[in-house]
């Protein structure tokens, strides 16, 4: 699938923000494209929503001792937040070209440690995206308080 450039130029802009720390940079283009080109860009924005809700919980589940009293309801948000962004992210490639929901159904949607490995990478990159946006949104209210 070929990204038009003004999709790559905003995911350099967000990976030189991350500094350089996109990892899934292809993968979260053609989302970002899917989404523009079905009018699902509200589908996008909430998967860069729940991606960074669930990485932020993925960190603090690791660092929590399973048998604490925090840790099931922690293991039940995180499940319910992967199943969430999962739904999403079908939601966007349901309509893709053939071979990129195969990629997409390969690398993200099997139930392996691979696929959650890759799914965590890839909310990773989505979470900075939100950050993006939030960091934009911050700096123009800066502005028109001036």
């Amino acid at each position: 699938m070929e990204i038009r450039s003004e999709i790559s130029q905003f995911i350099d802009s967000v990976d030189s923000f991350s500094q350089n720390r996109l990892q899934n940079k292809e993968d979260v283009s053609i989302l970002l494209q899917l989404s523009r080109d079905e009018g699902k860009e509200q589908v996008f924005d909430d998967l860069t929503f729940h991606a960074k809700y669930i990485y932020r919980v993925f960190g603090i589940l690791k660092r929590t001792m399973p048998g604490s009293e925090a840790y099931p309801k922690l293991s039940a948000e995180f499940k319910e937040g992967v199943e969430k962004v999962g739904t999403l992210m079908r939601t966007l490639v349901k309509e893709a070209p053939d071979d990129v929901k195969y990629q997409f159904m390969r690398r993200y949607f099997s139930m392996t440690r691979e696929c959650m490995d890759n799914l965590l990478g890839i909310s990773y990159d989505l979470s900075w995206i939100k950050n993006w946006h939030i960091d934009k949104s911050d700096n123009s209210e800066d502005k028109d308080q001036r």
